[in-house]
């Protein structure tokens, strides 16, 4: 049993960091191509890339090291350790990106919250107050561990749905022993 959570926990290291790797690299183009605020069809992406990581990688734990058979609990549970390790690679990037890379991201950022406050028709008091809260909600610290947290719950939810297609119970009778 030993040898089946370590390679469960092998598994989803290798598959956490593509997944982890691929949500950077989308990062990166949408921040080279200068966008500051995404459009809707990068979400899209990035959830496609979850699910298809978190699925192919079910998929491929299931078949390959446990034989075709995987119970619904140990295939979220996969799914969950692969969001566990890519967050941690998604938000170490984060921080990276907000202090090192680019460390007047936060200001850019907090320049368009202000538009949206003053498009909204806001008074001056609430826009005051609502650029101090987003600063504190923008400080590396909270970036890391609410992408952390996010990313976490996210797979979650895309684990207790990829998990239903994944299950696959073993055969009841299987056995490797030759019968003569």
């Amino acid at each position: 049993m030993e040898k089946k959570s370590n390679s469960m926990l092998k598994h989803s290291m290798n598959y956490g960091l593509i997944m982890g790797v691929s949500l950077v690299i989308l990062s990166l183009i949408i921040y080279l191509m200068g966008i500051l605020k995404p459009p809707f069809w990068v979400s899209i992406i990035n959830w496609v890339i979850v699910i298809a990581i978190i699925y192919l990688g079910s998929k491929k734990y299931r078949d390959e090291v446990l034989d075709g058979a995987i119970s619904y609990g140990n295939a979220v549970g996969y799914g969950v350790l692969v969001s566990a390790f890519s967050a941690v690679i998604t938000s170490f990037f984060t921080v990276l990106l907000v202090t090192v890379i680019d460390p007047e991201y936060v200001n850019k950022l907090l320049v368009i919250v202000e538009e949206e406050m003053v498009n909204k028709g806001l008074p001056d008091e609430q826009i005051s107050a609502g650029l101090e809260m987003s600063k504190k909600f923008m400080s590396p610290i909270f970036m890391f561990f609410s992408g952390l947290l996010g990313s976490v719950l996210t797979g979650l939810v895309i684990s207790l749905i990829t998990s239903i297609f994944v299950k696959k119970e073993a055969a009841p009778f299987k056995t490797d022993e030759v019968i003569e």
